[in-house]
């Protein structure tokens, strides 16, 4: 069964300084990007999914996320 990983942009807030679904994630599905990686603009940087197959829907990038900007369907 897929898993579709939702990340609300407007909630997450700067990736670069919070990073807890990237490190908590056990399949280690999420990464953190921008089109312009000097970029010093939290707006600019997003963390996406890959792989979302590998997910076995434990919810821990769910429960950790402190700006609730996770969800799981």
């Amino acid at each position: 069964m897929k898993t579709d990983i939702l990340v609300d942009y407007l909630k997450c807030g700067d990736p670069r300084e919070c990073k807890k679904c990237l490190q908590i994630c056990p399949s280690a599905l999420f990464m953190m990007y921008s089109p312009d990686y000097e970029s010093n603009d939290p707006d600019e940087w997003r963390v996406d999914v890959a792989f979302t197959d590998l997910c076995t829907r434990c919810g821990d990038c769910v429960d950790v996320c402190p700006n609730s900007a996770i969800t799981l369907k």
